[in-house]
């Protein structure tokens, strides 16, 4: 289920996007973290074989895989993507390691509403 705000009379959908590559012992914690806001979360397993990709699906994250390593901005690209082509109004990007603290998510989704400006 996305994020919804209301900003007027229209609803905001975000996607939170991860792009992982061989992060199969922290990525189950990373998208169990980013669940808890509601959000869709898409990992983009880029050509891991250690099964991140496989560790991110138990967790409940909608898994696109690469087959062979392309690099992050490729990763986020294929995840931008999909967010695009599904209609979200918002993406948040996270990354795999645990760096990005996923209760920020809330205050990127209320600033969006409130300003407007992604």
């Amino acid at each position: 289920m996305a994020i919804t705000v209301e900003l007027s009379d229209k609803p905001i959908r975000a996607c939170v996007i991860i792009p992982a590559y061989r992060e199969k012992t922290r990525i189950a914690d990373v998208v169990r973290n980013a669940q808890q806001y509601d959000a869709d979360i898409v990992v983009i397993d880029d050509g891991s074989a250690d099964g991140t990709g496989n560790m991110a699906e138990d967790a409940g994250a909608l898994v696109i895989r690469h087959e062979q390593n392309q690099g992050k901005g490729v990763a986020l690209q294929t995840g931008f993507d999909y967010a695009i082509k599904h209609g979200y109004d918002v993406v948040i990007t996270l990354d795999a390691d645990g760096q990005h603290d996923p209760a920020e998510i809330p205050r990127f989704i209320e600033t969006y509403a409130r300003t407007g400006i992604p």
